[in-house]
């Protein structure tokens, strides 16, 4: 009996969108593999996918282990384990890309392709032109997730052990400028939003991922840190700077196509996430302040968005709020 394969994806939303090149791949190359995607949460990531949305079932659904794993050969790709990957000459996709298709040339692979449909994209349209006509009157939007799925609140404390999370204090200096001259959407936790105390920035309701795919397909802009919006921005082919912290661009990102900003004051070294378990928490150690911005570097980060987003007459101006408050305020 002919066997197809599954195969079981695990992790963040970020690795499920880098996927998708791969599996988008195998797909070219066996035609006659009716292979199958489980996926540990997520997948209505894949919603809307031409090819993958058929394929691609909850781990989690009733009967999932005889249905699409018993009679079929499983494959649970882990890219982290990839020498090229730790050794940071690998991407999250071209990992998946050796994983899958058992190759090393990436020539032929894509940007993950993410879709929304009509009734999404709709529905986000009249919501930020409401946002835009009625209370801020800017019309470039600027989407803005500035932690990622580590980020917490312990007792009344903001804490992202991982140093790919800005910190909220930062984020809200950032808003407040750019709220001056553009409209700004926050991706995010609520309980974080609600945490920070953001009054320059529009917490759209709902909240779920596709909400979000939605939102950053009519963005003008997105700015990120190391977690899924870059990717879904990435599927838009929305331009966007990435600030990063104790992560690397090849890894993680697109070096080819979005901006990038860094404080090169912290020594950023690798962590060796789902290999080493101490060596983890030891290295995070290491990269800790990777996040934290000075007055300065927070003027360079706005400098930049708004090098974007603005007329150049906008961007000679100095990063002062309505008030005349700059970032040293």
């Amino acid at each position: 009996m002919k066997k197809n394969t599954t195969f079981l994806l695990s992790g963040g939303a970020g690795r499920i969108i880098t996927a998708i090149p791969a599996l988008e791949k195998y797909a070219r190359l066996n035609p006659d593999d009716d292979f199958k995607v489980l996926i540990h949460g997520w997948h209505d990531l894949y919603w809307s996918h031409p090819i993958l949305q058929d394929r691609t079932f909850d781990i989690n659904q009733k009967g999932s282990f005889e249905l699409f794993v018993k009679n079929n050969n499983l494959v649970s790709p882990e890219p982290y384990h990839r020498w090229g990957y730790y050794n940071q000459e690998l991407s999250l996709a071209e990992a998946f890309d050796e994983e899958i298709n058992n190759t090393d040339d990436h020539s032929d692979l894509d940007k993950p392709n993410l879709y929304v449909s009509y009734d999404e994209s709709r529905k986000m349209k009249a919501n930020l032109k409401n946002i835009v006509e009625q209370q801020t009157k800017k019309e470039k939007i600027v989407v803005f997730q500035p932690y990622g799925s580590t980020a917490t609140i312990e007792n009344g404390c903001f804490t992202d052990t991982s140093g790919r999370s800005m910190y909220p204090e930062d984020y809200v200096k950032l808003a407040s400028h750019l709220s001056e001259h553009v409209t700004v959407v926050y991706f995010g936790a609520p309980d974080i939003f609600e945490f920070s105390k953001d009054t320059y920035s529009f917490n759209p309701p709902g909240g779920d991922l596709r909400m979000y795919m939605a939102l950053i397909n009519e963005c003008d802009y997105f700015v990120g840190c190391d977690s899924v919006g870059q990717h879904i921005a990435r599927a838009f082919n929305k331009p966007g700077l990435i600030v990063m912290g104790s992560t690397f661009e090849k890894n993680v990102s697109y070096p080819d196509y979005f901006d990038f900003y860094r404080n090169n004051n912290v020594k950023v070294s690798y962590n060796p996430i789902r290999i080493g378990g101490v060596d983890s928490q030891l290295i995070d150690r290491k990269n800790d302040g990777a996040m934290k911005f000075d007055d300065n570097q927070l003027q360079e980060i706005f400098t930049i968005i708004g090098s974007k987003v603005e007329p150049k007459k906008q961007v000679k101006k100095s990063a002062t709020n309505k008030n005349g408050k700059g970032f040293a305020n």
